[in-house]
């Protein structure tokens, strides 16, 4: 016996499908959802589809790892967030906004313990020989 990959339930190590059937209806009710959404606005990205279904990309990225959906030029478009793991738009960006907010935050909040009043004067010290 071989588990359902969603509910761990056993099913039976003869099936086609890596699901339970519960949980198959579940998956091909979220791959319609894909598919309208990309029937009314081909060319979309997976971070598109993602945002505008509300469907988690990792579930978008298993599709296009079984073969169903087809990434076109993946490296240029989508890339994960190194914070969080979302995907970003940009290759150009390492953070999704919300990451880079939070970073930005915490070096202004660490720089403080780190700069010199502005009246700070230098000297030296005199060593006796």
């Amino acid at each position: 016996m071989k588990e359902c990959l969603r509910c761990k339930k056993p099913i039976p190590d003869n099936t086609i499908r890596d699901y339970c059937d519960i949980c198959y209806e579940v998956y091909e009710k979220i791959f319609d959802k894909i598919r309208e959404y990309l029937r009314e606005y081909p060319m979309s990205t997976a971070f598109e589809v993602s945002e505008y279904t509300g469907i988690d990309h990792v579930i978008i990225k298993n599709f296009i790892k079984e073969g169903r959906l087809i990434e076109i030029d993946a490296e240029e478009v989508n890339v994960s967030c190194k914070r969080c793991g979302r995907l970003i738009l940009s290759r150009y960006h390492e953070y999704c906004p919300k990451c880079e907010r939070n970073l930005l935050k915490e070096l202004n909040g660490i720089k403080g313990h780190f700069v010199q009043p502005e009246n700070a004067q230098m000297h030296y010290k005199k060593f006796s020989t």
